[in-house]
């Protein structure tokens, strides 16, 4: 985490710079802030595209999340906001209860309490829609890099069920990693969390079978707004409709870019090729790197989520793939880049220490370009690389 301790960031009473962070530390300094217990604000600046972030906070207490969102909401905000989702009918009239309490020092926590007691609300309700908010948050930071700093401050005491606790983090990141596999499974259609819908065009209008959907396609497809934008914009899931999406990309009703395509920046001006390697093992990433890295530019990822990401906004050269990983295996993530018109010359060279003749004709068949078995011998990798990336710069 850019060579600097948790410790060193949680100066008490002090507003610190934003701090850089890469998508895949953040879950890590996230654990940081867990096990020191923090209370306070973590702000995020999320870096979609060179000139786009998204303002995220995430609200602690004790150590855990109790909130995730766009902004920091009072709490006049965030009553009003659970009043209109769970009993819209008491949305009338709730706005001058609230002006009476305000005048008095009620906390967030004491005026939620006081709707649980009149029934108004559960504590369940407000769990339940503070844990969808703070799995949205999470989803969007953890995809790309960016910056933050933490505040040990908030005036949101926002603290759920009956003993004021956080939310449950290991149930935060599992819906966050079930819903990164619902990413993946609609690449081909929608490429990524920050994607962008282009305006339609007329054949497209002409193709479209419901008023509705042309209405919102003209309203909401500009080029510029991303999935999540259109959907905060609708208080809606951004992956529902990243799904509904998907359907309508496959009846030719719309086109979806990634922002990287939507807005192009200039090629990097580096001579040698960039390789990308995707493994979960530190030691296997150590080699790759120490064997490479004096002849091409070696970017590293420990997951398929995170090779998405970046092949999303880095142009890469040659992929080097492991089969065997966690969740998304290197199998199905060389069949989905293959499915993605911008992947398809890509080379693929698949990692593994199966060598079995089903294994290499398994690789094959889902587009795999070559195929190298570990422990890996650094010339042959030299070699392989060297064949396959753009312009053949690799030495051994």
């Amino acid at each position: 985490m850019s060579g600097m301790s948790m410790g060193d960031v949680l100066i008490p009473g002090e507003t610190l710079p934003l701090i850089p962070y890469q998508s895949q530390d953040l879950a890590r300094s996230i654990e940081s802030f867990r096990q020191q217990q923090v209370s306070g604000t973590l702000q995020l600046e999320v870096d979609v595209q060179p000139d786009k972030c998204w303002q995220r906070v995430l609200i602690w207490y004790k150590g855990e999340i109790t909130y995730g969102g766009n902004k920091l909401i009072d709490r006049g905000e965030l009553v009003r906001t659970l009043v209109q989702k769970f009993k819209p009918e008491y949305s009338q009239s709730i706005d001058g209860w609230l002006i009476q309490q305000l005048v008095y020092p009620h906390s967030s926590r004491e005026l939620l309490a006081f709707l649980v007691q009149r029934q108004v609300l559960t504590w369940e309700q407000i769990e339940t829609w503070a844990q969808g908010q703070a799995v949205f948050t999470l989803e969007q930071a953890i995809s790309f890099a960016g910056k933050y700093r933490f505040i040990e401050q908030t005036e949101v005491d926002f603290y759920h069920g009956a003993e004021g606790c956080g939310l449950n983090w290991n149930q935060l990141m599992m819906t966050v990693n079930t819903r990164q596999q619902y990413w993946v499974k609609i690449s081909n259609l929608i490429p990524g969390i920050a994607a962008v819908p282009l305006p339609p065009t007329p054949a497209m209008s002409d193709k479209i079978a419901e008023a509705a959907i042309e209405q919102h396609s003209r309203k909401w497809f500009d080029g510029k707004r991303t999935i999540v934008d259109i959907a905060t914009a609708l208080d809606r899931d951004p992956l529902q409709v990243a799904r509904s999406y998907a359907q309508w990309v496959q009846m030719g009703w719309m086109q979806c870019q990634t922002p990287t395509e939507a807005v192009p920046e200039p090629p990097p001006p580096a001579a040698m090729p960039i390789v990308l390697s995707v493994d979960d093992s530190p030691i296997v990433q150590t080699r790759i790197k120490r064997a490479l890295s004096d002849h091409c530019e070696v970017l590293l990822a420990n997951d398929a989520m995170s090779a998405l990401h970046l092949l999303a906004r880095q142009p890469v050269d040659l992929l080097l793939l492991d089969v065997t990983m966690p969740g998304i295996d290197g199998i199905e993530l060389c069949q989905t880049l293959r499915r993605m018109s911008k992947f398809t010359q890509l080379p693929i060279v698949m990692l593994t220490a199966k060598d079995k003749s089903y294994d290499r004709a398994l690789a094959e068949m889902v587009g795999a370009t070559e195929y190298l078995t570990k422990p890996l011998d650094d010339e042959k990798l030299i070699a392989v690389v060297n064949q396959y990336a753009k312009g053949g710069h690799i030495q051994g």
